[in-house]
């Protein structure tokens, strides 16, 4: 049981360690998690109330940029010293 938790514990290390390609790819399923909700929030088929709707999908649009924006920061922003 002990050798599990010390695999287990190797791996979660590796995830988020800073220099390992695994702390990329939980960044990169973060921010893909969060674009898919975004996006999906978002979507609007009927075009007449999405053209009424024009304040909020500015608004959607202002909060995809700025969370974008973040998600970036975070995926790319690191630097390993």
């Amino acid at each position: 049981m002990i050798i599990y938790m010390e695999i287990f514990r190797n791996i979660l290390e590796s995830m988020f360690r800073l220099d390992s390609i695994w702390s990329v790819v939980i960044r990169a399923l973060i921010w893909f998690a969060v674009a898919i909700v975004v996006i999906v929030s978002v979507d609007n088929p009927n075009s007449d109330k999405s053209l009424k709707d024009l304040k909020s999908n500015l608004g959607f649009l202002a909060m995809f940029v700025v969370l974008s924006g973040g998600l970036v920061y975070l995926l790319f922003g690191y630097q390993v010293v």
